[in-house]
């Protein structure tokens, strides 16, 4: 009997050694277990890259980013300021809205919204016009064209906005004289209020001296292209979500309030 108690106790104390994990092997799995994850994010990178350059061969335009949908077996294409869907194939794009029937959200649209909101802060206001109304505690950011229509209608309304510092980016790509209107605005002594005259009274800013440093309108319209704006007037606010277009004071005060109830 003490004979078979001894090589029980034999046996499964081998077997627990069989079991139990030295430090250096649990060190091994957790490498091994990191070793997959990243194998499969690998993969998946390698997929949406190739996704990517099957899409831009197809389709002919600079795709920005792809990322897996929200259906299965397709993949999210954003194309300038646009979404698309596109099959794994690439034979194969869609180009419409997904809903989910359960959320009752536009996926399509919350998408779009990301690709097209910035980092607000990041912004170099130093190239911007300065003009405060009140005690400019709220903030906005135009990029705005001396000889664009639709800004001189959207200037006319944020005369009446109250409580707003408004930064004005010129990003002079209207027509061929807005560089020149541009730089003479820059260069002016007062610039918001040569920009003010320009734009609700028609009077034009003196002619600049050949001295005056412009590489501000430069590099607008460098961050510009950056930032995928595409047109004149466009309006940022703190949130970091554009508005293209002159649209309304209510439409913008509404944005304002939306980004000051963000943290």
């Amino acid at each position: 009997m003490l004979k078979k108690f001894i090589c029980l106790a034999a046996i499964a104390a081998v077997c627990g050694a069989a079991q139990a994990q030295t430090p250096e092997q649990k060190v091994e799995s957790a490498e091994a277990k990191e070793a997959g994850a990243s194998t499969n994010v690998s993969s998946q990178e390698k997929e949406l890259e190739r996704i990517r350059k099957l899409a831009q061969g197809r389709l002919g335009v600079q795709v920005k980013h792809v990322l897996p949908s929200p259906i299965p077996g397709l993949y999210e294409l954003a194309v300038n300021n646009e979404i698309l869907y596109m099959d794994p194939t690439g034979d194969h794009v869609l180009m419409g809205e997904i809903f989910n029937t359960l959320s009752r959200k536009n996926l399509t649209q919350e998408a779009k919204e990301k690709l097209l909101t910035i980092d607000f802060k990041s912004l170099p206001l130093a190239d911007a016009i300065k003009t405060v109304h009140g005690n400019g505690s709220r903030q906005i950011a135009v990029f705005s064209d001396p000889n664009c229509s639709f800004c001189k209608k959207l200037e006319a309304g944020l005369a009446s906005l109250k409580d707003v510092t408004i930064y004005t980016f010129l990003y002079p790509v209207i027509t061929a004289g807005s560089k020149e209107a541009s730089a003479n605005i820059w260069c002016s002594k007062d610039r918001a209020l040569a920009w003010k005259q320009q734009l609700l009274e028609g009077k034009s800013a003196p002619k600049r001296s050949a001295d005056c440093d412009i590489s501000a309108l430069d590099r607008n319209i460098e961050l510009g292209a950056k930032l995928n704006i595409t047109g004149t007037p466009t309006i940022f606010v703190p949130s970091g979500k554009r508005a293209p277009g002159a649209v309304g004071m209510d439409y913008l005060e509404n944005m304002l309030t939306e980004s000051a109830s963000k943290p």
